[in-house]
């Protein structure tokens, strides 16, 4: 396998807030060797321009685009592994389900090839691999009437000393994080003067895991990275500027202080829930909780106005919150979703209503650059609220790598994409030590982004924008071309 192919393999997870659920590669199956029809367009994943002369295959059968990069192939009915080849671009791979007698519509980006430049981590002796969780965390300017999630980002860091056997390093060295903008989250947001409303009593400054805008980073509970987590970040900075992309510089120190290693890691969050676009603009807040009163016979509204406002989580059950909730009362993410059905469109600008946001731009990753959409992975709202009716826990159970890409290229069995890790890697030497997030970055974010503040990492490391695909930032004694995934 070529080594870049493995990030435009990463399927979208959008799950944010409130959750969704996997559609892509739905389509259902025929039986026995009947055959149906693969189509689609090859397209160059930066230019959008038609690739001609691209060769797909299911390792049976083959086509070849034409001048506008269309193709078309018979298959049998059934799942098929499809590749995507042409000339100067990466090789990379789909999965999808043919039904007998039916056209199944594929369609291609392509990344050109890569990869001549010297590496820069090829002279450091220490290399950090960073990233945030989730692509994106939601926060709010105001808490005076309810809050539905408090600010709250996670980071995580794996240590590579190079000279070594490339093992991450959780020993011997302390590892710390400080947002040089961000210092003082209290100057632009009210939520520490509401928080014991909400249950949590915190000095300012300090999140709900007991960590602040700067400090030392713990081992996570795999004992494969450093996590800061809870970190309550604001989209704005000390002197006011909004800046949803803040960065947090990383230093690792050996045990007598001395620095080994610095690298930027950006922890996005941002306000962008644009609740006044159908709420109005004088007061939305106001607004939300007098409708829940109406529909459903609380007092929110005059709650908040004595002073008193209440958590989401208090009766609906979040599990990005590990709250609860109450007993016959809907979660928040079956709530949200089924009440707005129907009052949003089905695209990723509707999405953008409740989850940030145009100007975020949460969805921002390689497959958000190859064309797919919340829609793709998620399912409309009706899609989302109704999967959780049958069953699917929002946050917990999320659309999956496998629903769209081959088996070298999926998450841990019964495990997010944010919590897997490398288990199909050369001579078996990285199995179980490398996340998978710490390459291809976080969840609707990954690499390549359409956004110039994420690629900090493997800019310092190995010179380009790209996903970590060079052996040489781990490992001495390696060239460029060695696979990633095996």
């Amino acid at each position: 396998m070529k080594k870049a192919s493995i990030a435009i393999c990463l399927i979208a997870a959008f799950c944010l807030m409130l959750g969704g659920v996997a559609l892509a590669g739905d389509k259902g199956s025929g039986g026995g060797g009947s055959t149906g029809t693969i189509s689609g367009t090859v397209k160059d994943i930066n230019t959008g321009a038609a690739i001609s002369g691209a060769t797909i295959s299911n390792g049976s059968a083959s086509a070849t685009t034409d001048a506008n990069g269309n193709y078309t192939m018979s298959a049998t009915a059934g799942s098929n592994t499809l590749s995507a080849s042409a000339s100067g671009y990466q090789q990379t791979w789909q999965v999808c389900s043919v039904t007998a007698g039916q056209t199944t519509s594929v369609n291609w980006s392509l990344t050109k090839a890569y990869g001549s430049q010297t590496i820069p981590a090829a002279s450091m002796d220490w290399v950090i691999l960073g990233w945030n969780d989730l692509g994106m965390h939601c926060d709010q300017d105001d808490y005076s009437y309810f809050c539905v999630l408090p600010p709250f980002n996670t980071l995580h860091v794996q240590v590579f000393q190079r000279s070594s056997k490339s093992s991450p390093v959780m020993s011997g060295i302390t590892v710390s994080y400080a947002f040089a903008k961000k210092t003082d989250s209290t100057l632009h947001t009210n939520f520490w003067t509401y928080a014991s409303n909400f249950g949590w009593n915190l000095a300012p400054n300090v999140g709900l895991t007991g960590n602040g805008l700067s400090g030392d980073m713990k081992a996570d509970s795999n004992n494969l990275s450093w996590v800061a987590d809870g970190i309550p970040i604001t989209p704005y900075d000390d002197d006011g500027t909004w800046d949803p992309y803040g960065t947090a510089t990383i230093t690792v120190k050996d045990s007598s202080g001395n620095v080994l290693q610095t690298a930027d890691v950006v922890a996005p969050v941002s306000t962008e829930m644009m609740c006044s676009n159908c709420h109005g603009t004088s007061n939305p807040q106001l607004d939300i909780l007098q409708e829940h009163d109406s529909y459903n016979g609380t007092t929110l509204a005059s709650d908040a106005q004595a002073g008193k406002p209440h958590r989401c989580s208090e009766c609906h059950a979040d599990n990005a919150l590990g709250a609860p909730g109450q007993p016959g009362v809907e979660s928040l993410s079956l709530a949200m979703h089924k009440f707005h059905a129907g009052k949003v469109a089905a695209t990723t600008d509707g999405c953008y209503n409740c989850h940030p946001g145009s100007k975020t731009q949460c969805l921002r990753g390689i497959m958000e650059r190859a064309g797919k959409g919340c829609i793709d992975c998620h399912g409309d709202m009706n899609q989302v609220y109704t999967s959780i009716q049958n069953g699917r826990s929002p946050w917990l159970n999320e659309p999956k790598c496998a629903n769209c890409h081959d088996s070298k290229h999926q998450e841990n069995s019964n495990t997010l994409y944010r919590n897997s890790i490398l288990n199909n890697s050369p001579g078996s030497s990285m199995n179980g030590k490398l996340y998978c997030e710490a390459c291809h970055n976080s969840t609707h974010a990954e690499l390549t982004t359409a956004n110039s503040a994420d690629p900090t990492i493997p800019q310092k490391f190995q010179g380009d924008n790209y996903w970590i695909w060079s052996c040489q930032i781990c490992h001495t004694g390696k060239t460029n071309t060695a696979a990633m995934h095996k």
